[in-house]
């Protein structure tokens, strides 16, 4: 009768050492990946680099608070900077306003926008339709 191949049949070595080769790349890999910066974190230094160079809007020591900052929230999760959080941030402010103003303003951020912060602000318009005039009456003869 032939001998079934069974793994307590194997030495304490070998099973060390299979076990060995199908944590090694796992291992590696996760060296790897924690060598490269995340997007993050590259996000992080082009900030911190304009902030260095000049090119933001506002003085260096408040740029390099804010991105410091900003990196913070972002580790944490708490960062929401897409355009789905500019809409709603948009929205939210139109609110506070009292209902005629509130539907304006909500037709305006829809509106692209011209000027820039950095030039003194960005302006919106926004066109809306109002009744025609009544027409003049004439004086009677």
């Amino acid at each position: 009768m032939k001998a079934k191949f069974s793994p307590a049949a194997r030495s304490p070595l070998a099973a060390r050492l299979s076990g060995l080769l199908f944590v090694l790349p796992a291992v590696l890999l996760s060296q790897v990946v924690a060598a490269q910066p995340s997007e993050l974190t590259q996000r992080h230094q082009r900030e911190i680099a304009a902030c260095k160079s000049g090119q933001a809007a506002q003085s260096r020591a408040d740029c390099l608070r804010e991105a410091e900052a900003a990196f913070a929230e972002a580790k944490r999760g708490e960062l929401n900077d897409g355009p789905a959080a500019y809409e709603r941030n948009a929205r939210e402010r139109c609110m506070a306003l009292p209902m005629p103003e509130r539907y304006e303003c909500i037709a305006r951020m829809r509106e692209p926008a011209s000027g820039s912060v950095a030039g003194g602000g960005l302006l919106r318009r926004a066109v809306t339709p109002g009744p025609p005039p009544a027409p003049a009456s004439q004086p009677k003869p």
